[in-house]
């Protein structure tokens, strides 16, 4: 399960990149114009993303402090939240390459945001932070069509194509 989450990882920090390079396209109004989704707009989706990663990041690991609610814009502008966005995609693959396997199989005891204690299998919670990524850059994805931007797939079959490929190239 380990090496699925290592998998993740590098496809989380891939998925990022691409997306991110089209929001870069977006206008400073696009970015942050209120729209119907949760979260509120554009900005409102990626710092959600980023501060939610943040917090199972401090659960995880015991170390960083998580923020105290993941549905405020600390990074209004693009550039910052980018900036943001990179360095904790470090700290995830990080964190996926030095998790210990036998932790897996263990229950994640942590506070939620509320303060109520909670004690879940460390598995399904790993496995819930990259989906809870994976569904909100899906939204922002579609924003993007809505904003005029046509982001290229960021689907996990051609991170992995693309990594298969890499390794072709370094054994050939």
């Amino acid at each position: 399960m380990k090496s699925l989450f290592v998998t993740l990882a590098g496809y989380n920090a891939w998925a990022n990149a691409r997306l991110f390079e089209h929001l870069s396209e977006l206008s400073p109004e696009d970015w942050a114009a209120p729209r119907p989704v949760n979260f509120g707009s554009l900005a409102g989706i990626a710092n959600h993303v980023l501060l939610a990663d943040m917090a199972w990041l401090s659960r995880f690991t015991g170390s960083g402090d998580g923020p105290p609610a993941i549905d405020t814009i600390p990074y209004p502008g693009f550039a910052d939240l980018f900036t943001a966005r990179q360095a904790e995609d470090a700290r995830i693959t990080a964190f996926a390459k030095e998790l210990d396997p036998a932790r897996l199989t263990g229950i994640l005891h942590y506070q939620a945001l509320d303060g109520r204690p909670m004690a879940l299998p460390m598995a399904v919670m790993v496995a819930h932070f990259f989906n809870h990524q994976t569904h909100h850059r899906g939204q922002m994805h579609a924003l993007c069509g809505a904003c005029g931007v046509r982001p290229r797939d960021i689907d996990l079959v051609f991170f992995q194509r693309q990594v298969s490929e890499m390794i072709k190239k370094e054994e050939g």
